[in-house]
């Protein structure tokens, strides 16, 4: 579906500091880029998703770090499945604030 990449990527996910897991249309450092594969999901559709997820605060309960907060690749893998989850019906997201 995608893959993390700094070879021609479409946007790039910031990984450290307090806004880890917003994506972003220009590189920053500690960023890493994303590409998607075109037959199986449009990049602007994952960009938007990630976009929500930052948004909510999905990333949040990923954050390592006691000074510089960050989180890795495999975690960004992992708020996805959560997510698309959820959404097939298999289980209820736990980042999601309830009102």
């Amino acid at each position: 579906m995608f893959q993390f990449t700094n070879k021609d990527p479409e946007f790039w996910v910031q990984l450290k500091g307090e806004n880890s897991g917003k994506p972003l249309r220009k590189q920053i450092p500690n960023s890493v880029g994303i590409k998607t594969n075109p037959e199986l999901l449009v990049s602007d559709f994952l960009f938007v998703t990630l976009e929500y997820l930052f948004s909510v605060g999905a990333f949040k309960p990923f954050l390592k770090g006691s000074v510089i907060p960050y989180i890795r690749n495999e975690d960004i893998v992992k708020v996805l499945v959560i997510h698309w989850a959820a959404f097939s019906g298999n289980s209820k997201p736990h980042f999601f604030i309830q009102s």
